[in-house]
């Protein structure tokens, strides 16, 4: 019997195959891995703040019913015309489709980017960039070379920033239990326009970019990367900067197999769907996060966030219970909760509707935030064995 296949445990899938779960609708959820990643907070594994299990969550603990099934497979390909899902494990047919693959990291086809640049965009890329970075500490002991010392991190949207908010905080520390002289320790922030963070308030920019220089770090702006080389970012302006960690984070962008399977995108890969998130002109197909590409009413696209994701599959997933009780679905509103931004596990910005916040008031929002979904994930018991982790001691 075809049923529901949702594709993708992120915060969009997850939330629907919850919300699935809790009334007792069978569903298939495919994954790639066996858990479900914290990606909004992965910048805090490239910086070594937790043990990196902290940040993943077991399927396997989440769901409790015989009706809900969890796939550990890699998603190939979606056979629209056959209602049939291609993965590494085998072809799974489906009659609902609700596709949350997420985003990967976009390069935009600029020479060498992917080649030689690092993308946290996975727990186990921000484990690799982690580990690259202590082997350039060793290294830097080992030549006296300050290129090892040297980090550079392409764009300054969110996850740039909490990226090098978080490695101002850490690498300076490290260089010191190592007893490496910090004086040669160099971070920039490149950005291609004048300010960093351009989704929130002028003023907060401001206090980011103060914030991030007082400590160190230099913000090279109005300067876009077009391309890297081993080693180094080269400049539109010309320039090149060479640096033994070079991370990009300039953008994302849907998986191509939405477009190879004949689904409506944008030059993003993101499809167009309707006031319900189902894919415009497709039926019985559904598209949430940042694979969707939903038109508020304001009139641009909502961002790839994960607040944004886990709303859409909390409705997703409340819509198909209706439909399974012979409901009507009800229209997707999104409500913007705010947006708040790590600068290190001491200091933040906070933007919650009109009210801005700074320092630890603003890290106070972030840890209530990780409550909250810790909560809707598993309960208290959820809450209280992975927020423990969390707590700095």
């Amino acid at each position: 019997m075809r049923g529901i296949v949702i594709l993708g445990a992120g915060y969009g899938g997850l939330a629907a195959a919850l919300e699935l779960d809790r009334h007792g609708i069978p569903f298939t959820l495919i994954n790639r891995e066996p858990y479900h990643t914290f990606k909004t907070l992965l910048h805090e594994v490239a910086g070594a703040r937790h043990d990196p299990h902290t940040y993943a969550l077991s399927l396997a603990d989440l769901f409790h019913r015989e009706t809900s099934e969890v796939v550990v497979a890699e998603v190939n390909a979606v056979r629209l015309s056959d209602k049939l899902v291609e993965t590494n494990r085998g072809a799974i047919s489906y009659g609902t489709l609700v596709v949350a693959l997420g985003s990967r990291t976009a390069t935009f086809g600029l020479s060498g980017v992917a080649e030689h640049a690092f993308r946290l965009d996975s727990l186990r890329a921000a484990m690799e960039l982690h580990h690259h970075v202590e082997r350039e500490l060793e290294r830097y002991r080992q030549t006296g070379d300050p290129v090892h010392l040297n980090v550079l991190v392409a764009g300054g949207g969110l996850t740039g920033v909490e990226l090098m908010g978080e490695w101002a905080d850490w690498l300076p520390k490290r260089a010191r239990d190592l007893g490496l002289p910090v004086h040669d320790l160099h971070l920039g922030l490149i950005h291609a326009h004048a300010e960093i963070l351009p989704d929130v308030d002028h003023q907060l920019r401001a206090v980011a970019q103060a914030k991030l220089s007082e400590r160190g770090v230099e913000l090279i702006l109005n300067e876009r990367v077009a391309g890297a080389e081993p080693g180094a970012f080269i400049l539109g302006s010309g320039r090149k900067l060479e640096a033994g960690t070079l991370v990009w984070t300039g953008g994302v962008e849907a998986p191509a197999l939405l477009q190879e399977a004949g689904l409506p995108v944008d030059n993003r890969n993101r499809v167009d769907v309707d006031e319900f998130l189902m894919a415009k002109g497709v039926p019985d197909v559904y598209v949430i996060g940042d694979c969707a590409r939903f038109t508020a009413a304001h009139g641009t696209p909502l961002p790839p966030t994960g607040q944004v994701a886990e709303q859409m599959g909390h409705h997703l997933g409340a819509n198909l219970v209706r439909s399974a009780h012979g409901r009507p679905p009800l229209p997707f509103v999104y409500h913007d909760h705010g947006m708040v931004a790590s600068l290190g596990p001491r200091y933040g910005v906070a933007e919650i509707g009109t009210h801005h916040a700074t320092g630890a008031t603003a890290l106070v929002l972030k840890d209530g935030s990780k409550m909250k979904y810790l909560m809707h994930l598993g309960g208290p018991v959820t809450l209280l064995k992975r927020y423990r982790q969390w707590l700095e001691i």
